[in-house]
């Protein structure tokens, strides 16, 4: 009888193995990722993974570089520079590395506040147009402007950034936040949208977002919102126009309202999305060209080791007329700025606007949500980079940044990917 019980152990000890070992080798090796596949193209090595950063956001840029020619004769050459935020699995600063699709790696800086203290933040967002730097971190907004050095020596943030990157001085690696403001949400990712038609009228735009997950990562019930089609979003993004003035110190274009004193005249929310859940970053991409009025909106869906998923919807049928409510019908009250107050008489009264039109993305309408590119687990922050070419047909290049291969994840990981991705985005296969 005794070896009868010992016999059933340890048949019941190996049925239990070999259970976890066939879910582990199903795990690891059962998902092809045919979009993957069939869609993306290896990159550049995501930088710092060594070091310990989980990288968050990513954005691009046209610069130029310090060169020689053949000869050896100085030469100035332009190339695609990538910023990536990161915060570090050892607690220490947060970080932008920087790279070059030409010179490769160039090195990193870490971020200081206002206050010259050295910063923490989760940076889920970075996004910049030369002139201004912003850095999303919890319910903040984060600024950066180029200093007196480098605007002095007529250099942008973006330059100053990739030289003090590029430094040899540990005491010169870092970059200084020179305003904040409120993100009226939880602030996840960050996207700036260079508009080819800017105007006076016509603006490039940012676009900050949250990130929501029943449980854990909750948002305001003001952000809900049940679809026509009956898809529950339930997070917010907010669109901001790009200031062209060197003066503004946020960039972008503020509340002009008389009733405001200077420092309640923050930026101004121009549009709302309601989006859904998961979201850790946006980006546009044109059907011809970057900036096309008939281009798609891609979101990058992720949480834990699910497989990530880039939605798609056709931007033209998200800001149609018919997709369209003003924010009061969905929050019951007017949008009211957090911690924005006016004057009248002797009070102070919360700042609302009245007039804030809010748009859908909807996953059950089929004619907006146009495709859905299954991948790899931990897709994060997205940019998108458009080559100076001719011709018809897609070019608007996505990159996807994946936080896979980090230190603070990747034993669990089914792919661990060391790379930034990118595709074309289309409307069909």
């Amino acid at each position: 009888m005794k070896h009868k019980k010992i016999f059933i152990s340890l048949v019941a000890v190996a049925t239990v193995a070999i259970f976890f070992a066939v879910f582990l080798m199903i795990w690891f090796f059962g998902d092809r990722y045919e979009d993957f596949a069939d869609n993306f193209r290896q990159e550049f090595e995501i930088a710092g993974l060594k070091d310990g950063a989980t990288p968050q956001g990513i954005t691009a840029f046209t610069a130029n570089y310090d060169d020689t020619d053949a000869d050896g004769k100085p030469v100035t050459r332009s190339q695609q520079y990538f910023f990536v935020s990161a915060y570090m699995k050892d607690g220490s600063p947060s970080r932008i590395y920087v790279t070059g699709d030409k010179t490769g790696y160039v090195g990193y800086v870490t971020m200081k506040t206002q206050e010259g203290e050295d910063f923490y933040g989760h940076c889920g967002g970075i996004a910049t147009n030369g002139g201004t730097l912003w850095i999303t971190g919890e319910n903040k907004v984060h600024v950066a402007k180029a200093s007196k050095e480098y605007s002095d020596a007529r250099k942008n943030i973006t330059r100053e950034i990739v030289e003090r990157a590029a430094s040899a001085d540990p005491e010169q690696k870092y970059v200084t936040f020179t305003a904040e403001f409120n993100a009226n949400c939880n602030a996840s990712y960050i996207y700036y949208f260079d508009d080819p038609r800017y105007t006076s009228q016509t603006y490039d735009r940012l676009y900050v977002g949250e990130f929501y997950r029943a449980g854990n990562y909750k948002t305001d019930e003001k952000h809900k919102l049940t679809t026509p089609a009956g898809y529950k979003n339930n997070a917010f993004m907010y669109e901001y126009n790009v200031s062209s003035s060197s003066d503004n110190k946020y960039g972008l274009v503020t509340i002009d309202n008389d009733e405001l004193d200077e420092e309640n005249k923050v930026p101004r929310i121009q549009r709302i999305f309601s989006l859904p859940e998961k979201i850790q970053g946006v980006a546009f991409s044109g059907r011809t060209g970057y900036g096309s009025n008939d281009g798609l909106l891609v979101l990058s869906q992720s949480y834990a080791l699910a497989n990530s998923h880039l939605l798609c919807f056709d931007y033209k049928t998200v800001i149609g007329s018919s997709k369209k409510y003003n924010s009061k019908d969905v929050a019951g009250e007017s949008f009211i700025y957090d911690g924005v107050y006016k004057t009248i008489g002797s009070s102070k009264v919360p700042y609302t606007d009245e007039t804030l039109n809010l748009y859908y993305v909807d996953l059950n309408d089929k004619a907006m949500f146009v495709k859905d590119y299954s991948i790899p687990s931990m897709s994060e922050g997205l940019c998108v980079v458009t080559p100076n070419t001719s011709g018809n047909g897609p070019r608007s290049r996505v990159y996807v940044l994946f936080e896979s291969a980090t230190k603070k994840y990747g034993l669990f990981v089914r792919e661990q990917l060391k790379h930034v991705y990118s595709f074309i985005p289309r409307f069909t296969d």
